[in-house]
């Protein structure tokens, strides 16, 4: 049987990392999850998803190009490449 490890995640030639962030948390590649600390220093584990209703005002403290992630628990706002990882297309 062939290893299976972090360096086989298919996810990174579908959605690279962000290389520039503004006022927000990085996305991590494959990101699909909180991993903010609360208090008791366990990670919150709220679903991270794809914040298309965000308020210009916070648009525009993101990087160009980066789009809004928000935490669905906590609220915690994220940016990174869109979430093509679930849909990609077909690059050439």
């Amino acid at each position: 049987m062939s290893e299976v490890g972090l360096s086989d995640i298919k996810s990174r030639e579908i959605q690279p990392a962000t290389e520039t962030t503004g006022e927000y948390l990085p996305l991590i590649v494959g990101q699909t999850v909180c991993t903010v600390k609360n208090e008791k220093g366990q990670n919150c584990t709220g679903h991270v998803k794809q914040w298309n209703l965000a308020p210009a005002d916070a648009v525009k403290k993101a990087a160009p190009g980066n789009t809004l992630h928000r935490c669905q628990r906590c609220f915690t706002i994220y940016e990174g490449p869109p979430q093509e990882y679930l849909h990609p297309t077909v690059r050439k």
